[in-house]
């Protein structure tokens, strides 16, 4: 398991409108294909399709919301399987901190290239949810 911290990114909205789109039908990423949505209370599973290390992959994610605090995400299936992390948001006026702290395991990987696909898919989600944001 490689322990990942990374902390400084902040969404262009406030708290409570990054958690208003987070829970919204329009919380969608063009970078993921969503093949199958659960819907348990507060927690989502998705299952779905997105592009890993340059191929389009499949993968399971059950998503665990405690607003306004965070998500607890778990890695159920692909190449992060077991993975679990915390992504935590912190209050800053018209804007919203954001954390994601937790430890990962990625089958084939070094601890190095296991973090840099982690960091680098995080990038990705972060962006599509900044720019998501701004239009609401």
């Amino acid at each position: 398991m490689v322990y990942v911290l990374d902390e400084g990114a902040e969404f262009d909205a406030p708290i409570d409108q990054v958690w208003k789109y987070l829970q919204s039908e329009n919380h969608r990423h063009p970078s993921v294909k969503v093949l199958y949505r659960e819907v348990n209370g507060n927690t989502v599973t998705l299952t779905s399709e997105r592009t890993i290390m340059g191929k389009p992959t499949v993968v399971k994610v059950r998503n665990t919301l405690y607003p306004p605090f965070g998500i607890v995400q778990e890695q159920l299936e692909g190449p992060l399987t077991g993975s679990r992390a915390f992504l935590y948001y912190i209050p800053k006026g018209n804007k919203t901190g954001v954390t994601v702290v937790g430890d990962y395991k990625a089958e084939g990987l070094d601890d190095q290239s296991t973090k840099q696909l982690v960091l680098s898919q995080a990038q990705v989600v972060f962006d599509e949810d900044n720019s998501n944001l701004k239009g609401h």
